[in-house]
């Protein structure tokens, strides 16, 4: 269940980044062809950004699609190896956590000062749920990962933890 929203949430990451480039292209083209640019464009285009991040991120988390350098190819114990990965997992989750909880404070700011792009005054206060929302969920998804990983060590292949 959860790759598919994952999976919905890149498609739609994918379609509002396929209608900035639109925009975008539609925008020089009046630019150069008639010396009318769009107002507003720029909004636009940072506030899609927002939504194109916050959206594919859990996804590309779920493919392992993020760009990593190896440093080393694996760490010469087993058990070194799975405890670096989950103290990332921990670490990401943690930092996604902390995202969603500045998320809320600027909730609040949003609506007391009426924050809003400078051209043409689109509300902050869509897109911080989408970060906030977006966050919450990655969160959710890298400790069952985690969870998950930790029982995975503890299975004997009987389908029974020897520890209860």
């Amino acid at each position: 269940m959860i790759d598919r929203l994952v999976t919905l949430m890149a498609i739609a990451a994918g379609l509002v980044l396929s209608g900035l480039v639109a925009l975008t292209f539609f925008d020089v083209l009046m630019r150069y062809l008639v010396s009318a640019p769009l107002r507003g464009r720029q909004d636009i285009v940072e506030m899609g950004m927002v939504v194109v991040l916050m959206l594919s991120a859990p996804y590309t988390w779920r493919i392992s699609g993020h760009i990593s350098v190896d440093l080393y190819d694996a760490l010469p114990f087993r058990s070194l190896e799975i405890l670096r990965s989950l103290l990332v997992r921990v670490i990401v989750a943690a930092l996604f956590a902390l995202i969603a909880w500045r998320s809320v404070e600027a909730l609040e700011d949003a609506a007391l000062f009426n924050e809003a792009t400078n051209m043409i005054q689109i509300p902050h206060t869509p897109f911080i749920w989408i970060i906030l929302g977006s966050c919450l969920l990655h969160a959710a998804i890298l400790v069952f990962e985690t969870i998950s990983q930790i029982r995975a060590l503890f299975d004997d292949g009987s389908g029974e933890s020897p520890v209860q």
